[in-house]
């Protein structure tokens, strides 16, 4: 009788334990260490150094804490340079400082394969926690990274289901993820979520994505998938999100749904309040929320420490004098007239490629690189990212669908805010080599106006060699598919844009360039208005 009455207190004690678990989650750091802007060394709240401080408040409130990243570590930052192309001796900075916190995995981002799979599978070695990629796969079906990874905390078994954005191939050069499938988040975890909760008995699954929230009625294969990951798998606690730099905290059937900021401007926090029932845990609350640095957030030390080589590397090789510019360079007005620094990139683009005509993108409604003596530190913030530059060859037609399909980045021209905010700057191009005016009067599709070349009008059976970006060539921005290109590009150089146009720069004792004033918009566009509504 008293064996029974034993059982008894023991399981009703079982049934009365309960335990609140901490996930904190970063991600798209881009290798921002330090709290300022790398290229107007302006003090800023971000990067490792004051989301550590973050981390380790968080974890002293709660010891059951746990790690997590959603990837775009490994590439960004002039930092990230350095170390992967120059400085391959020293430690990975972004690995080394969530070594040291003790992270428990990270999702691979697209990012992360940009200096190709060799350094990525070095720098997967170096790390303690694993790089996860459920949805990654060789072309033999053979998983390219670990899908998972179980931890315990507070006795609670958590398993960490880990994806990458099925967008890579369009975002990076193929050689950089040579062999490798990227198949649908959502199918894969359809498979995997039920054995991780019935194999191998999990009592908690926390996927981490890098990955955004999509559509709910979005498609297989999608670049963002998160809210029809929610929305279609059960089994889940939680979803880490990344990819796309928002800040996020929703929740969809009662999951919660976060994306911590980009460049560690946030992080990102679910609390799992859990109850044991007859010797499993059971999630009974959910909450999520953001974090974010202010300026009374000091810098971590040993951030700092960890990343004082790198860092002095990085600067020596920022600061190394550049040219003597004649001209002011703004990016201000990028998306209302020629510019200086606009014809700048079309003359790098047009050498290097040997292209009549040159597309680029504003590098950003907020750089200025005053005329006098330069760094290098100045011209990389134009081009920061790993991209190659292509010539492809376009008919008239062509030609004229793209810069139509650029011009979807304004509103009509009466409307109180001028920029279509599903069009980012960066996805809106301008062509040098013709002339053209955009009707922003006009619906989208039918704005491009008197567009001629050599002072002739543009005939739609007319060829043309145009200069682009290979973030445009493998499908950013939409502006192949818009234009119907399915063909292969006739030259892709084999350095970066950012080093040819460091290289065109370090190569000129003096630079001057001027705007040819070959576009423009209808009407024009007030300076004042622009600066009202940049963004």
């Amino acid at each position: 009788m008293r064996h029974w009455f034993l059982i008894l207190l023991i399981t009703l004690g079982l049934q009365g334990q309960e335990a609140r678990i901490q996930i904190l989650g970063t991600t798209d750091l881009h290798g921002h260490v330090r709290a300022e802007d790398t290229y107007s060394l302006q003090p800023m709240n971000q990067g490792w150094a004051k989301v550590t401080t973050l981390i380790r408040r968080q974890k002293a409130l709660n010891p059951n804490t746990i790690l997590v990243d959603c990837g775009d570590t490994l590439q960004g930052e002039p930092l990230n340079y350095v170390r992967n192309v120059l400085r391959r001796d020293l430690p990975e900075p972004s690995i080394a400082i969530m070594d040291a916190l003790g992270y428990a995995a990270m999702a691979v981002g697209n990012h992360d394969f940009d200096f190709g799979l060799p350094l990525l599978r070095e720098v997967e070695g170096q790390a303690k926690f694993p790089f996860l990629s459920a949805n990654t796969v060789d072309a033999k079906g053979q998983q390219g990274f670990q899908t998972h990874t179980l931890v315990t905390v507070a006795g609670i078994r958590v398993a960490i289901l880990g994806f990458t954005t099925p967008g890579v191939p369009a975002m990076t050069e193929p050689g950089n993820y040579e062999g490798l499938v990227f198949r649908d988040i959502v199918s894969v975890a359809k498979v995997l979520v039920p054995k991780l909760r019935g194999e191998d008995k999990a009592d908690v699954v926390i996927v981490l994505m890098h990955s955004g929230l999509g559509a709910l009625e979005g498609r297989e294969g999608d670049e963002n998938e998160a809210l029809r990951l929610a929305d279609q798998v059960p089994g889940l606690d939680a979803i880490f999100t990344g990819h796309t730099h928002q800040a996020i905290a929703v929740e969809h059937k009662g999951i919660p749904i976060v994306q911590a900021q980009c460049f560690g401007r946030a992080l990102a926090e679910v609390d799992l309040d859990l109850r044991q029932e007859r010797g499993r845990w059971r999630v009974v609350a959910r909450s999520e929320r953001l974090l974010k640095p202010d300026d009374q957030t000091a810098s971590d030390p040993e951030v700092q420490r960890l990343t004082a080589d790198l860092q002095a590397a990085t600067d020596r090789y920022l600061d190394t004098a550049a040219t003597n510019l004649l001209v002011d360079l703004d990016s201000r007005w990028s998306r209302m007239e020629d510019t200086a620094l606009m014809q700048l990139l079309h003359q790098v683009q047009r050498q290097a490629t040997g292209a009549q005509l040159s597309a680029a993108a504003c590098p950003g409604p907020k750089l200025f690189i005053p005329k006098g003596p330069t760094s290098v530190r100045q011209f990389y913030a134009l081009a920061p990212f790993e991209n190659q530059l292509a010539r492809i060859r376009v008919t008239g037609d062509q030609l004229k669908r793209y810069l139509e399909h650029s011009a979807r980045h304004y509103t009509r021209s009466w409307e109180p805010e001028l920029y279509n905010r599903d069009v980012p700057f960066y996805n809106f191009d301008v062509v040098d080599g013709v002339s053209y005016a955009l009707d922003l009067g006009q619906p989208v599709g039918s704005r491009v106006l008197n567009l001629s070349y050599r002072g002739k009008p543009v005939t739609p059976a007319q060829t043309f060699t145009l200069a682009i970006t290979t973030y445009r060539l493998r499908g950013g921005g939409g502006y192949m598919g818009a234009i119907g290109f399915t063909g292969a590009p006739e030259l892709i150089t084999k350095v970066s844009q950012r080093n040819l146009l460091l290289e065109y720069v370090l190569g000129h004792a003096s630079l001057n360039p001027a705007p040819t004033n070959t576009w423009r918009t209808i009407p024009y566009l007030d300076r004042e208005r622009v600066l009202n509504l940049a963004h």
